[in-house]
């Protein structure tokens, strides 16, 4: 609640205008060259069951395990964007780098247990005396450990908001101001005990995805005013222990524009949809039609820093030029009021003078050392009647 707080008071929000749900898209299912296979394994000591890999933009969900482990078995790292990048473990000087993720006691379960003399009988217990002790249960891996993508944990979160001092929870991926481009898929990663009913105390079982339009005014950048005028995409009702859902932009979603601003949000089951608002632990990304070939320059950003972009800096540049119209209409009639009072005689004589300066005999220069003298009659002399030297 707190984060939603400090959230909204960032974006300096008016208003949010109802939730209402356009659409309920499936998720798309990718495949490659290769075929992958059903297989079949035994979960829970006896019971049977058949595991289909799916393949979503190269990577294997659920693939059969190898039969042995050396701990170098390739694994998905996520990008800023929530773009896969596979990653090569290896051994250096006996050291494994680049390994799997260590989650720690993340995803664990922590209980406490209690233990008295009797059952104890410590020599250094009094009879009267109780033992606390913390266990950590491992939580139920048998599907979680068919997912190669790296989990998300708060280890990975990252600060998000204009003074970048707010928590991107329960986000790993995208980072905030992230760039989609219509056509690639994009992994959505969050933390999943993070969803925990603050009621009953369970993390929520089943989450959906929501990518919300964010209206902008020129006036508004740089301040974070902002208004959300409804939700354009929804996911189905997904399981939460996975942690992971990919998204693949469509070009519709940026009604014939060639960028939107969007605002990407988890709803957990026991959140209901009048109460819910994409705000809540939201991240804002940029859904673009495709790359941007320019770069952004010292200026931009600087302008960006100042409030100034878009539609604002547009008319910024428009008015410049009408502006250097009428200076210059203002110029043109001062300079002809005041042309009968205009001499620079003087400063054409002190230029022409310092051109004329002497500087030094002709037999000192050393151009001129070894040049015979002559007198003036012997010099040629100009015909104007011929036009020509004689």
């Amino acid at each position: 609640m707190k984060v939603s707080l400090l959230l909204a008071s960032t974006l300096l929000l008016n208003h949010v205008n109802g939730y209402k749900q356009v659409h309920n898209p499936k998720e798309e299912k990718e495949s490659t060259s290769e075929e992958q296979k059903p297989w079949f394994r035994t979960i829970y000591s006896t019971e049977k069951e058949i595991v289909t890999p799916t393949v979503i933009d190269g990577v294997t969900f659920s693939a059969r395990p190898p039969a042995t482990s050396n701990g170098l078995e390739p694994w998905i790292s996520l990008e800023k964007n929530g773009r896969p990048k596979t990653i090569n473990p290896e051994i250096k000087n006996g050291h494994t780098k680049r390994g799997k993720p260590d989650y720690s006691t993340y995803f664990k379960t922590v209980t406490v247990r209690t233990y008295s003399y009797e059952e104890l009988k410590a020599y250094n217990m009094d009879p009267n005396e109780v033992h606390e002790e913390e266990y950590f249960i491992d939580e139920d891996d048998t599907y979680t450990s068919l997912n190669p993508v790296m989990r998300c944990t708060p280890d990975n979160y990252f600060n998000k908001g204009l003074s970048k001092d707010i928590s991107s929870e329960p986000f790993c991926t995208p980072r905030e101001n992230s760039m989609w481009k219509i056509d690639t898929t994009y992994f959505v990663s969050w933390y999943t005990r993070f969803f925990e009913n603050e009621h009953s105390g369970k993390v929520a079982e089943n989450v959906r995805i929501h990518l919300s339009y964010v209206k902008e005014k020129a006036s508004d950048k740089g301040y974070h005013k902002r208004d959300i005028p409804g939700t354009f995409f929804t996911s189905e009702w997904i399981k939460n222990i996975d942690g992971i859902y990919a998204i693949k932009p469509e070009e519709d979603w940026l009604q014939g524009q060639y960028e939107r601003r969007i605002i990407l949000s988890v709803q957990p089951n026991y959140i209901p949809d009048d109460e819910f608002s994409p705000l809540d632990n939201g991240v804002l990304l940029y859904m673009i039609l495709g790359s941007k070939v320019s770069k952004t320059t010292k200026e931009e950003w600087a302008l960006a820093d100042a409030g100034i972009s878009d539609s604002k800096w547009y008319y910024i540049a428009l008015t410049m030029p009408a502006v250097a119209v009428v200076v210059f209409v203002i110029l043109y009639f001062f300079l002809q009021l005041n042309k009968g009072m205009r001499d620079f005689s003087d400063v054409t004589n002190n230029s022409l003078n310092k051109k004329r300066r002497v500087l030094g005999k002709f037999a000192n220069m050393k151009k001129f050392k070894n040049m015979k003298n002559h007198k003036y009659d012997e010099l040629p002399t100009y015909n104007k009647n011929k036009g020509k030297q004689s």
